[in-house]
């Protein structure tokens, strides 16, 4: 699940291979972890008090539209608000495109949008939703100085037109390089402001003074606009993350870190960290620079921010190699050399299973669900006796759940209770080919039978997870699980879901419903998913050959039954 990135490179490479020889020379979704996995930051003490306000629409009628306080926390940095249609309740929208239930109502995927502003900030955002009335006095007072407006969908006349004075009025506020304004999806496109960068009058500093803030706004502002083409619940609060990290005044963990070189950052932090980079890792830096494919791979992550997880990872493993593997090694896992620190998310709380068929559930009953339909001694009675534990047949992260054909092989240790996991996905990769890619987890159950934590070594870097099974069936015909992580020298999080099932196939339509109420149960709305190709006579299939399901396990086998012979 890493989200490695190396567009730290922008301003690097080209020096390390002028420098380098020189300087070397020279269950209810509730907003708190269950069994907290990592120790949290004295920052996190703000959320204790985090709780979720949810009104109906009678309690705060307002001229006919509606304002519901979807989050709220008394130690706020900052506000988002989104702005609805006043006849929302047939309005359609662009999320859930991909997923197996298709697009939600836009007050349904608003109100997830809300929840995962508060996941993503650590419940340090208040969030709210309001319709818009026909008159601008109408709007909730508190909406002129929230520090995100986003309206969402509007397409009568009148309401554009108070959309627009909305936007003006804040336009024109005092403190409005601490504010944000977008319209998407609307029957015109109003001008965005953030911060402060006006993209109906770009001052001449943000084009052509890249160290000013009035540039920084701007780019960060290009950022988020195409964050928010993509239409995911994810993106979309990624996207108000950047901006209230970079203009609230108080620092996001979710997007704090960054290993690009940016102007943000300034010449003189850029520079120590090149320097730090030729200098503990400079024979990495030169090998990778002079081989084709790593060169390559670093010359499509220049434009990337490394925080962009979904273009990030898919770049990369285009281009996996030992030698990028080995230059990430050192830079990152090794040499931390751009300080970074990401913990695993403590938010949504998710609960696991408390029981299954008919008994309470015990840590091997947990494991025995892990290992699923594979062809291994400790697999629970029903299981299929398959080359896989499970096919993942749709999942909720946007950067790691969307790859073809993806197997799973959860099996024991060849001592102790530990486990492998040994995730086996095919890859589309930039340039048109098909290829597989395999990791391979360490899994130590946690305090709590159900749920465990995972390690792996991925590219180089290091990401931690927290799993959680949710539900699964007596008969095994599916399971579902929830997964939270870090790759903590990179500086990113992540969160998402999983629905696993024999096949990779969607399990029958009856069951379903209570499924999508399992995944809500750990914050994931089922238009978050999305759907997985699992067949093995597509093309892409076909041209990737056989998945190398065995080639770690295989040898863990062996270990194994030399433990028993001994």
């Amino acid at each position: 699940m890493l989200h490695l990135r190396l567009s730290w490179l922008l301003l690097s490479c080209s020096s390390a291979m002028a420098f380098a020889p020189r300087m070397l020379s020279a269950r209810k979704a509730d907003f708190g972890r269950s069994d907290a996995q990592t120790t949290a930051p004295s920052s996190h003490s703000l959320m204790r008090s985090s709780t979720i306000r949810i009104f109906s629409a009678t309690q705060l009628a307002l001229s006919s539209s509606i304002f519901e306080s979807v989050t709220s926390n008394p130690n706020s940095i900052g506000t988002i608000t989104f702005l609805i249609p006043k006849e929302h309740e047939s309005a359609s929208c662009r999320f859930g495109q991909l997923s197996p239930v298709g697009s939600p109502k836009l007050l349904e995927a608003v109100r997830q949008l809300c929840k995962k502003c508060f996941y993503f900030s650590d419940g340090l955002v208040d969030t709210s939703i309001q319709s818009v009335p026909g008159n601008l006095q109408d709007l909730d007072s508190s909406i002129r100085s929230s520090s995100v407006v986003i309206a969402l969908g509007i397409q009568d006349e009148q309401e554009m037109q108070a959309v627009q004075n909305l936007f003006e009025q804040r336009r024109q506020s005092p403190s409005r390089e601490s504010l944000c304004n977008f319209a998407l999806d609307c029957k015109q496109t109003l001008p965005a402001l953030v911060g402060p960068f006006d993209s109906s009058n770009p001052s001449l500093s943000s084009r052509l003074l890249p160290w000013t803030s009035e540039a920084s706004a701007k780019r960060l502002h290009d950022q988020m606009i195409n964050l928010f083409e993509r239409f995911t619940s994810d993106d979309f609060a990624f996207a108000a993350m950047l901006f209230l990290n970079a203009f609230s005044g108080h620092q996001v963990d979710w997007v704090k870190h960054s290993i690009d070189a940016t102007w943000e950052k300034g010449p003189v932090r850029n520079a120590q960290e090149l320097y730090a980079m030729v200098d503990k890792c400079g024979d990495c830096i030169t090998r990778c620079v002079k081989d084709d494919n790593c060169r390559e791979c670093i010359g499509k992550l220049t434009a990337i921010d490394s925080r962009d997880q979904v273009t990030s990872y898919r770049t990369i493993v285009s281009y996996e190699s030992e030698l990028l593997k080995e230059f990430t090694l050192c830079i990152m896992t090794k040499n931390n050399i751009f300080q970074c620190a990401a913990t695993i998310p403590i938010f949504p709380k998710v609960a696991p299973i408390s029981s299954w068929r008919n008994s309470p559930l015990t840590e091997e009953a947990a494991k025995s669900i892990l290992v699923g339909h594979l062809d291994d001694p400790s697999a629970p009675d029903g299981s299929l006796r398959l080359s896989v534990s499970w096919k993942v047949a749709c999942g909720a992260n946007v950067a790691y759940d969307q790859f073809p054909s993806q197997n799973q092989l959860f099996y024991p240790a060849a001592r102790g209770r530990d486990m492998w996991y040994d995730p086996v996905f095919r890859v589309e990769t930039l340039d048109g080919r098909n290829v597989w890619c395999k990791r391979h987890y360490k899994v130590r159950p946690a305090e709590r039978p159900g749920t465990f934590r995972l390690s792996v070594l991925d590219n180089g870097v290091t990401s931690n997870e927290f799993w959680t099974i949710i539900g699964v069936a007596d008969d095994l015909s599916w399971c579902a699980m929830h997964y939270a992580g870090a790759a903590s020298e990179v500086g990113q999080r992540y969160l998402g879901g999983l629905l696993c099932t024999p096949d990779g196939q969607l399990p029958d339509q009856h069951v379903l419903p209570e499924i999508w109420e399992v995944f809500r149960s750990a914050g994931i709305e089922p238009w978050e998913l999305y759907r997985v190709t699992n067949d093995d006579t597509s093309e892409g299939a076909l041209e990737a050959g056989a998945p190398p399901l065995d080639f770690y396990r295989s040898e863990v086998l062996a270990r194994r039954a030399a433990a028993i012979a001994i």
